[in-house]
């Protein structure tokens, strides 16, 4: 095990596009969305553990779930669960996890994740990420983890494949990254070959990334700059506090990777998804044979098709001629709702708190 290889959980977001299983009092990376008996944080640190010792863990949240990260991953170090007074996207969450890691040790090599994905094969996913830490070691290089795409996805962004690079079969220069396509571009991108997915999943050294940052996004690395010269026991909240005021709120692809010249991808075959979304929680789930999925608790179901059903593991929920809906009971809140209404459901979650 390479005793310089850090990784970085970003472990901050509200999962709003889960509601109301994935409420702000308790997010979706830090439920069990897939009956593992682990949460999506717990996952993720399974999955890298492999890779680096606990104490080289670091995780990046909002300050009001610290508790919660340390409650869920006791292995992790208390002093590495990193507070975000302010949601400020990935590049500022980046650049504050770079600026511990300088101080741990500035040769390291830093594995960046998010906190919900769901890889089913994390041994060929892991090897892929073996490789990037090897070919960045050393290097001026960013490298993003790629998904061999599967099917036409209009849900995942793409990167375009370059030039192959000696001695690595699976690693790419990059041309391009695309946002999320309509499914004409997503259809086009799958056939022609040259794209994968975005995993979202990034190596490089602590060196690299500060060098992109102070080029692409000079102010923010300026704040974290001012941070580095205070030792991490000074790094108090009205101290970052005042950190992410000045901070640009913009995510690491659009800030840095899009405009980066030293980009390179490491394409895996891992059966990957980001369950960000029921639509993803839909597809990854076992479904009968009139597309009816049950992702949590029990269900009857007669005369209906394409329906997603998720109730507590003590509850059996009857239903009868629905298609294509969602019936989702959890906590103080059911809602059922055709499922094509689903990105407008989040928006109920004012009209509940409201009647509380």
């Amino acid at each position: 095990m390479n005793n310089n290889i850090y990784c970085t959980i970003m472990a901050g977001g509200r999962g709003s596009r889960l509601w109301p299983l994935s409420q702000p009092s308790m997010p979706k990376q830090f439920l069990d969305l897939v009956g593992f008996g682990r949460t999506m944080l717990q996952i993720t640190f399974d999955r890298f553990r492999p890779l680096c010792q606990p104490d080289h863990f670091i995780v990046v949240t909002n300050e009001e779930y610290a508790d919660i990260v340390h409650q869920q991953l006791p292995e992790v170090p208390q002093s590495n669960i990193l507070c975000e007074p302010l949601r400020r996207n990935t590049a500022v969450c980046i650049a504050f996890a770079n600026t511990m890691i300088k101080q741990l040790d500035p040769e390291a090599i830093n594995i960046v994740t998010p906190s919900d994905h769901l890889i089913l094969n994390n041994d060929v996913f892991i090897d892929s990420v073996r490789t990037a830490t090897e070919f960045a070691t050393g290097r001026d290089v960013l490298v993003a983890i790629g998904i061999k795409a599967h099917r036409p996805e209009t849900a995942f962004g793409y990167i375009q494949l370059g030039e192959p690079q000696d001695k690595y079969p699976q690693l790419f220069s990059v041309k391009t990254f695309t946002e999320k396509p309509n499914i004409e571009m997503a259809r086009i991108f799958y056939e022609c070959g040259e794209f994968c997915w975005n995993s979202g999943v990034f190596v490089w050294t602590q060196k690299a990334i500060e060098t992109a940052l102070t080029k692409y996004l000079p102010n923010v690395q300026n704040q974290f700059d001012q941070l580095n010269k205070l030792p991490m026991t000074s790094w108090t909240h009205d101290v970052v506090q005042h950190v992410y005021d000045e901070c640009d709120n913009i995510s690491i692809d659009y800030a840095v990777m899009e405009r980066a010249q030293n980009v390179y991808i490491e394409q895996s075959d891992a059966s990957w998804s980001d369950l960000g979304s029921w639509d993803a929680m839909y597809e990854n789930a076992q479904r009968d044979d009139k597309g009816n999925a049950v992702t949590s608790g029990r269900a009857v179901l007669k005369e209906s098709a394409g329906n997603l059903i998720n109730v507590p593991n003590n509850k059996v929920c009857i239903v009868q001629g629905l298609k294509n809906y969602m019936v989702v009971d959890h906590s103080n809140v059911l809602l059922i709702c055709p499922f094509d209404k689903r990105h407008a459901s989040s928006s109920y979650a004012a009209e509940i708190s409201a009647m509380d």
